[in-house]
């Protein structure tokens, strides 16, 4: 009896590992497709490719599977229980809708979200400027509206 026990403990982390293997292979082949899909288009739209850009690759793929590592290490533990790794397919099938979205997205939206960003960080470096301007504009609308209350009030008085 132990003995069947433990051939099935076995054959089931073969399984698992096959499905983790598979998981992962998909989530580095949709990440590779998406990188050519990004350097094509960004070559087509004139931008050059900078290192901060192939850094990003990496940084994605951290963030990509660390989480799946996590993830796997259930999936282990809990393969007694369940006949697949689904812990780590779900979240590889979630990266791979992500870079599916990413190679579906024209450079035309990404350039337009790089700009709000940029906009975004120039309002955030000349925050005191702003908030300077801003509390003038205030306190001359509250001068203009105290000298029309006046005016209004000594109306209602004649």
């Amino acid at each position: 009896m132990d003995f069947f026990v433990e051939t099935l403990k076995n054959a089931s982390l073969h399984v698992h590992a096959v499905w983790l293997a598979l998981t992962y292979i998909a989530v580095i082949l949709a990440m590779a497709i998406d990188f050519i899909a990004g350097r094509r288009k960004a070559k087509l739209a004139g931008q050059a490719t900078t290192s901060r850009a192939l850094k990003m690759t990496t940084e994605k793929a951290t963030k990509y599977f660390l989480p799946m590592l996590c993830l796997s290490c259930i999936d282990v533990l809990t393969s007694v229980v369940l006949p697949a790794p689904f812990f780590t397919m779900l979240m590889g099938a979630f990266n791979i809708f992500c870079e599916w979205k990413s190679v579906l997205e024209s450079t035309h939206d990404k350039q337009e979200l790089r700009d709000a960003a940029n906009t975004f960080n120039v309002i955030v470096k000349n925050k005191d400027d702003i908030a300077e301007t801003i509390l003038f504009l205030a306190s001359e609308q509250a001068k203009m509206l105290t000298g029309q209350v006046i005016k209004v009030s000594g109306a209602h008085a004649l």
